[in-house]
């Protein structure tokens, strides 16, 4: 993998269809028996012109992963977040969220707070290894948090 070159930046408008493309793949993948619903029109939007971010991961100039940022007074909301399969296991989920953590911290946003599909035990383990903890049981998915000052 030496000839590899990894990006991680600031998504643009001109990302949508890849951040699309990755969060279908995201959707089939937590549920695997029903067909993904798209984002509705116009909503990423707000991830271009405001406080609240998508970063992406490229590998050679492709989109291989992102993290979508929602910025609130005490704490980001790490919602959508994606590695495409074919590239995990490289650091790109890890690279993704500290990029997240290190854009909250320059907020001065003191905590970063997440949901996890249960059924989900590699993203579990990730933010685990991360230094999440579970702050609420919610059914099917955990609430996980993590103090960042």
């Amino acid at each position: 993998m030496s000839d590899t070159i990894v990006n991680i930046r600031e998504a643009v408008p001109e990302d949508v269809p890849a951040i699309e493309e990755l969060f279908a793949e995201m959707l089939r993948g937590i549920y695997p028996d029903s067909e993904p619903e798209p984002y509705e029109d116009g909503y990423l939007g707000k991830f271009f012109r405001g406080r609240d971010k998508i970063y992406i991961a490229e590998i050679n100039d492709y989109p291989a992963a992102y993290i979508s940022v929602e910025v609130y007074d005490e704490y980001i909301y790490l919602d959508d977040f994606c590695v495409s399969a074919k590239y995990r296991g490289k650091g790109l989920g890890t690279a993704l969220v500290r990029t997240a953590e290190k854009y909250a911290e320059d907020k001065n946003v003191p905590a970063a707070v997440l949901h996890v599909e249960k059924s989900n035990e590699g993203a579990y383990r990730l933010y685990k290894r991360l230094g999440y903890e579970v702050c609420t049981d919610e059914g099917s998915r955990l609430r996980m948090k993590k103090d960042l000052m």
